[in-house]
């Protein structure tokens, strides 16, 4: 995947208004993604930086990378990812037209095998798109396809937060580069695909993928949380888990999609309402 990703960053048409380069964070410290890098550069010459990363976490590897690049506008994309031609430039126009801090594009699920069909019929894979153009609030957003002002990361702006070691990091750092007054928008045109791979397609993976978020969630509104909601929130949590727990049964006659989605959702509530009493219910994040 890392190399189908280079190929198309290589592959990307600035139409003459920028120069590309890459910079790769390897957070395996046996380097297994180095003959990967050194091939992409050699083969499609490539201007890519390639480091070990020292902590094997995600916040850990943006950070490193931002530490290493060199232009004045920084985009952030996924390994598992890989984007059309006109994915930076159609990007960079936006940042430029709207005069704003940062652009966010959708992120598409792409299979390369027929997926399961309770996946599909739930829509486990889809995520909300917003028109371009449309101003992001925090909650809104994740770094598996944006475009930012270097600007953002060089004012004492904080970075990623290595803390959230699972998850949860990206919207931590909008929410306070938000809070600083930075502005971000969508741009629907500017689309990347997420390879889904058969580890991804299990019952398994999006009930402990809602464990994680779960907690991350809660992580991410500390702070937010004051006077009477400190009471209501965890009753209506409670109240949550407890009604998709009993709806639970009748799911059953529906399909499997929809007892999936009755899981995910009560471990999801489950999940940050032990957050809240400093229960982690899931310490590690799979794929």
């Amino acid at each position: 995947m890392l190399a189908n990703l280079l190929r198309c960053l290589a592959a990307q048409d600035t139409r003459g208004e920028f120069d590309v380069s890459v910079v790769v964070i390897d957070n395996d410290e046996r380097g297994s993604a180095r003959d990967a890098v050194s091939k992409a550069a050699a083969d499609w010459a490539l201007d890519v930086t390639y480091e070990v990363g020292a902590v094997n976490t995600i916040p850990a590897a943006r950070n490193h990378a931002l530490r290493l690049a060199r232009g004045n506008c920084i985009g952030i994309i996924d390994d598992d990812e890989f984007p059309p031609p006109l994915w930076l430039s159609t990007l960079y126009r936006a940042v430029r037209t709207f005069e704003v801090d940062g652009v966010l594009g959708p992120v598409v699920p792409y299979f390369e095998s027929a997926p399961p069909a309770w996946l599909v019929r739930g829509g486990f894979c889809e995520r909300p798109t917003h028109r371009t153009g449309t101003l992001l609030q925090w909650q809104q957003t994740r770094t598996g396809n944006v475009l930012l002002r270097r600007a953002v990361f060089e004012d004492g702006a904080r970075l990623f937060d290595e803390r959230f070691t699972t998850g949860g990091s990206d919207r931590e750092f909008f929410k306070h580069a938000m809070a600083r007054g930075y502005r971000f928008i969508a741009v629907e045109e500017a689309p990347v695909y997420e390879v889904v791979p058969p580890e991804r397609q299990t019952k398994r993976y999006w009930l402990k993928r809602a464990l994680v978020n779960g907690y991350n969630a809660h992580r991410n509104s500390a702070g937010t949380v004051h006077g009477l909601a400190r009471v209501t929130l965890p009753v209506a949590l409670a109240g949550a888990a407890c009604v998709y727990a009993a709806a639970l049964p009748a799911t059953l006659l529906v399909g499997p999609h929809a007892t999936v989605r009755c899981l995910e959702r009560g471990g999801h509530h489950l999940s940050r309402l032990c957050g809240m009493m400093g229960i982690e219910l899931m310490k590690k994040r799979d794929l």
